[in-house]
C-alpha cells in the first residue's frame, strides 16, 4: 500500500508541476484559463474560483490546464482574435506559455537535489554508469564493480548478493574491475570463494558484508562469479550555491547522451529492444519506487528525492524533444510562425499532433508490456 500510495504522489506530483508552469504563465500572458484538473476526467467534482475551474478527477494521476483557442482543429474566428484566446497571443508569448512545463520540471529537480545534497554532504548518490560519458561539473568518484544482475540460477545470487552491491574483494584479494574478478576467479571453477561487497544502496552508512559460495564453469572450464559487473559513480560538489544546478546539468547530459547511444545500438542492430530496454513506462518506475522503498529509513528518503528530481528531468527531455504532441513539438511549430511570419494549417498541427499522441500511447503500451515481462514474475 506504501508503494502504490508513493507511486501516485510521485507521478501527480511531476505531471501538476509541469501543468502548473503552463498555468502560470498563462494567466500572467492574459490567456483565458478555463480549467485546471487534478487528475485524468472523467470528473468527481469541480469548483470555480473566478474566471477558472479547478476540478478533481476519477485517475489519480498528474493533472491538466485547458486554455481557450488551445489544441483546436478548426478554430473560428472568436478563438482567433479574441484577447484572451491562445491562438491570438503573440509566438513569443505562446512560446513562453508551452515551455514554462519543462521549466518548472526543472526548477523541482533543483530544488529536490538542493535538499538532498544538503543531507549527503554536497555528494551524489550513487549512479550507474552505463555508457563512457564524462561528467562537466564536480569530482567524480568512480566504482567499476557493480553488481547490475545475475547469470541464471547463479550461486551468488542465492548466497545473498544483490543489485547494486559493489564487489571488494575475493578470498582476501582487492578487485577494482571486471578484469580484476576474472583474474582471481578464473582458475577456481566451482570452487568455494569468500567474496567481501559494499552495499552502495546504503547511502548513509558504508555497509559491507562477506558472502561464500560456489563458483560455476564456463564450457572451457574457467571460474566465474555468474553476475554481470557495471561502473557506479558518485559526484562530489564543491560550490554548494551551484550544486543543484550542475547537478542537472550534468543528468540532462548524461540522459541525452544515454538516449543517443541506446538509438544507436538500435540503428546498428536493426531493432527498437536496446531502445525499450533502456526506457520504463508506470510498471518500472513503480517497480524501481518499491525497490527504494524497501531500503527503509533514511536512505529510502534519500532515495526517493533522487528518483523524482531524475524523473522531472527526464519528463523536461522528453518534453522538450521537437516531437508531435509534446511541448517540444507545439513550440516547433509556434517558432515556424515566428519565423515566416505564418503559422501553419490549424488542421494539419492537430492531425499531426494526434497522430503523434496515438504513436506515443502506443509506445506506452509496448514499454508497458516490455516491463511487465521484466519486472513481473510468471
Amino acid at each position: 500500500m506504501i508503494t502504490i500510495i508513493a507511486f501516485i504522489v510521485i507521478l501527480s506530483l511531476l505531471i501538476l508541476i509541469h501543468e502548473l508552469g503552463h498555468f502560470l504563465v498563462a494567466k500572467k500572458s492574459g490567456v483565458l484559463v478555463e480549467e485546471f484538473g487534478m487528475g485524468i476526467p472523467p470528473r468527481i467534482l469541480g469548483k470555480k474560483f473566478g474566471e477558472t475551474l479547478y476540478s478533481l478527477n476519477v485517475l489519480p494521476f498528474g493533472g491538466f490546464v485547458k486554455l481557450f483557442g488551445e489544441d483546436v482543429e478548426e478554430p473560428d474566428l472568436n478563438m482567433r482574435t479574441h484577447p484572451r484566446s491562445f491562438l491570438a497571443k503573440s509566438p513569443i508569448k505562446r512560446a513562453g506559455i508551452l515551455a514554462a512545463g519543462v521549466g518548472m520540471n526543472v526548477v523541482l529537480a533543483m530544488v529536490l537535489y538542493y535538499v538532498l545534497f544538503t543531507v549527503t554532504g554536497f555528494k551524489t548518490l550513487n549512479l550507474p554508469v552505463f555508457f563512457d560519458y564524462k561528467f562537466r561539473f564536480g569530482e567524480v568518484i568512480s566504482t567499476d564493480t557493480v553488481i547490475t544482475s545475475f547469470s541464471d540460477d547463479s550461486p551468488a545470487q542465492a548466497a545473498g548478493l544483490e543489485v547494486g552491491d559493489a564487489v571488494v574483494s575475493i578470498d582476501g584479494v582487492p578487485v577494482h574491475n571486471v578484469e580484476d574478478i576474472r583474474g582471481v576467479v578464473r582458475d577456481k571453477p566451482n570452487q568455494e570463494v569468500t567474496v567481501l561487497v559494499r552495499d552502495l544502496k546504503r547511502n548513509l552508512q558504508d555497509e559491507e558484508k562477506t558472502v561464500k559460495f560456489l563458483t560455476t564453469a564456463t564450457e572451457d572450464g574457467r571460474g566465474i562469479l555468474g553476475v554481470y559487473i557495471t561502473k557506479s559513480a558518485t559526484i562530489h560538489y564543491a560550490n554548494k550555491i551551484l550544486a543543484p544546478f550542475e547537478h542537472s546539468l550534468n543528468m540532462l547530459g548524461y540522459t541525452a547522451h544515454t538516449f543517443k547511444e541506446f538509438i544507436k545500438i538500435s540503428l546498428e542492430t536493426k531493432s527498437v529492444e536496446p531502445v525499450s530496454s533502456g526506457v520504463s513506462g508506470p510498471v518500472g518506475i513503480y517497480s524501481v519506487v518499491e525497490s527504494i522503498i524497501s531500503y527503509g529509513g533514511a536512505d529510502a528518503w534519500l532515495g526517493l528525492i533522487d528518483l523524482v528530481a531524475l524523473l522531472s528531468l527526464s519528463l523536461a527531455f522528453i518534453n522538450i524533444l521537437p516531437l508531435p504532441a509534446l511541448d517540444g513539438g507545439r513550440l516547433a511549430f509556434v517558432l515556424y510562425e515566428a519565423v515566416f511570419k505564418k503559422p501553419v494549417s490549424y488542421k494539419v498541427e492537430a492531425t499531426i499532433h494526434k497522430w503523434g499522441m496515438i504513436f506515443f500511447f502506443g509506445l506506452l503500451f509496448l514499454v508497458t508490456v516490455k516491463d511487465i515481462r521484466q519486472f513481473m514474475p510468471f
